[in-house]
């Protein structure tokens, strides 16, 4: 493994001027009010159905969903440069009067802050706190102004049941203010054991429980920032900022084919979650351990996707659509191809997770492996052959999953 400077890093993968995202142009908001692409299909929710078929009982519907249920500590995240019309009208009707002031409204006592004047064991102590409160890993870099979102989208979805009128979508500019120069990217290990079930409810299950411990942990760890006396813009699901480009560029991995973070403990299998600060921190240096050159050989998630929305080719800083950003020089996905596969099926995929050959159990045999597709990259298609001759990455059938599933001990692992 190399660790690369950031203007290394910038050689390899900027290749012309990038300029910030439009929130409003990922595929999850694009069916709410782009009538070309809302056209296509009639349900773009996904929400998923009970079938007589293992994976898709009720039962593996409702692991799902539960799985999820930490999400809604998101709901009181008023962090963000725009908070959503949901949060505001929760808070509204929850009242201040109602909440625990003490826990939620902490200060230091006078204005205190915490002694700046050594930020490396500041660092080091966040990411001890970090790792407590959940994160798997965890990594620090230089707020790149380039991924966070220009505006920020809402797609309107508050409840009348909850006594409020219904949100209008709508598009705001977005500005993370100067004095924040750091985010802190953190990485949530999805359940091997799970994905292998994919494209299932079972393998969303453990996608979902990554999103739950995701706005947990950042929710906790924000809060541990402020009582320090400084301040935390909690970004724990996929909006404020680019989350991949801030994970590279924080040394928690490299970029995929299949469009994700590659990490050397997990391959694709996490979730990613950040956090921008003015806390004075050391930020990481971005890394590299051979997945360019292993994915250029392998293409096994070209080749398997459903919805054939990965590319074969070489990578390009060019778009395939909107929902691409141009400048980057990568694999791009075709968001649109794939996101409208989700909903014919009315279910996530998590095929190039499950079929990647760096998806694989935690064992110094595979440590092994990771570290030859580093050192000796010429045999990188034998490899790949070895991959699919042991039978990994074949979705794994859900007859028996109940009997033999043997969950981790609680949400923290």
């Amino acid at each position: 493994m190399k660790k690369l400077t950031l203007n290394e890093w910038e050689e390899k993968y900027i290749v012309r001027s990038v300029e910030r995202f439009d929130q409003k142009y990922t595929m999850f908001n694009r069916p709410s009010w782009d009538s070309e692409i809302k056209g296509f299909l009639d349900n773009w929710s996904f929400i998923g159905e009970v079938k007589q078929k293992p994976g898709y009982t009720l039962q593996d519907l409702a692991l799902r969903w539960a799985s999820r249920r930490g999400t809604l500590m998101e709901l009181f995240n008023i962090s963000k440069p725009n908070p959503s019309r949901i949060t505001k009208a929760i808070m509204d009707m929850i009242g201040p009067a109602n909440l625990d002031m003490q826990a939620v409204h902490y200060k230091p006592p006078g204005g205190v802050k915490i002694d700046v004047s050594d930020p490396q064991t500041i660092t080091r102590n966040i990411k001890k706190v970090a790792t407590y409160f959940g994160a798997d890993l965890v990594g620090v870099c230089r707020l790149d102004r380039r991924w966070v979102y220009s505006h920020t989208y809402e797609r309107g979805e508050l409840s009348r049941s909850a006594g409020c009128e219904m949100a209008i979508p709508g598009s705001k500019p977005q500005e993370i203010p100067e004095e924040f120069h750091y985010a802190i990217v953190m990485g949530f290990e999805e359940d091997y054991t799970m994905i292998k079930y994919s494209p299932t409810y079972i393998a969303d299950a453990a996608t979902s429980m990554g999103y739950s411990r995701m706005a947990i942990t950042n929710a906790y760890l924000s809060a541990f920032i402020r009582n320090l006396g400084f301040n935390a813009i909690d970004c724990s699901t996929n909006d404020v900022a680019l989350s991949i480009p801030m994970a590279m560029q924080a040394g928690l991995g490299d970029l995929g084919r299949n469009g994700l973070l590659i990490t050397p403990q997990f391959g694709p299998r996490v979730r990613l979650s950040k956090l921008i600060t003015d806390l004075p921190l050391v930020a990481d240096m971005p890394i590299e351990f051979g997945v360019m050159e292993f994915c250029t050989a392998c293409k096994k998630c070209a080749e398997v996707c459903p919805s054939q929305s990965i590319s074969f080719g070489e990578r390009t800083a060019e778009q395939i659509n909107v929902s691409n950003v141009a400048g980057e020089l990568k694999w791009s996905i075709n968001a649109e191809t794939c996101r409208m596969y989700w909903a014919r099926g009315n279910k996530p995929c998590t095929v190039c997770v499950a079929c990647c050959p760096y998806n694989k159990p935690n064992t110094w045999f595979h440590h092994f492996v990771f570290w030859a597709t580093d050192h000796i990259r010429w045999a990188d298609s034998f490899y790949t052959k070895m991959d699919n001759l042991f039978g990994y990455g074949k979705p794994k059938k859900a007859d028996n999953f109940w009997e033999e599933w043997h969950p981790k001990r609680g949400i923290f692992h």
